[in-house]
């Protein structure tokens, strides 16, 4: 009985452990455009493939801060973020082989906010709300 209870309480605590990981990162912001390939192939000669598309970046919203991630590594990636009533650019900065990027919005209103994260491979581009 006891080896069942210890048992049952680390399994609690693990997943709690766990969960509260994933938690800290924040919310997802779903991120969408293209990300160009090397090669000289005519999209349309391409064969097509089904499967998981990797995506290069990861982009959180978490207390009014902004945390984007790049799984690989860029030269140079360029970072934007806009707020939609206005169109005014909140934020705008060039990086230089980034591996992750904070951006604090603590000083912005409330509202619906657009991000775009472009270099010489990729062009996405999200929507979050504060």
């Amino acid at each position: 009985m006891k080896k069942l209870l210890f048992l049952l309480i680390a399994f609690l605590a693990w997943g709690t452990s766990a969960y509260s990981q994933e938690f800290i990162k924040g919310m997802e912001i779903s991120l969408y455009g293209d990300i160009k390939k090397d090669n000289n192939v005519d999209p349309e000669d391409m064969p097509q493939t089904r499967g998981i598309i990797f995506q290069p970046v990861h982009a959180y919203l978490y207390n009014k801060v902004v945390s984007v991630s790049f799984e690989e590594m860029i030269p140079t990636v360029s970072i934007k973020i806009t707020k939609e009533s206005t169109g005014e650019t909140v934020y705008s900065q060039e990086y230089m082989s980034p591996a992750e990027v904070s951006i604090d919005l603590n000083i912005q209103d409330s509202g619906t906010y657009y991000i775009e994260i472009i270099s010489d491979k990729i062009s996405l581009e999200g929507e979050f709300a504060l």
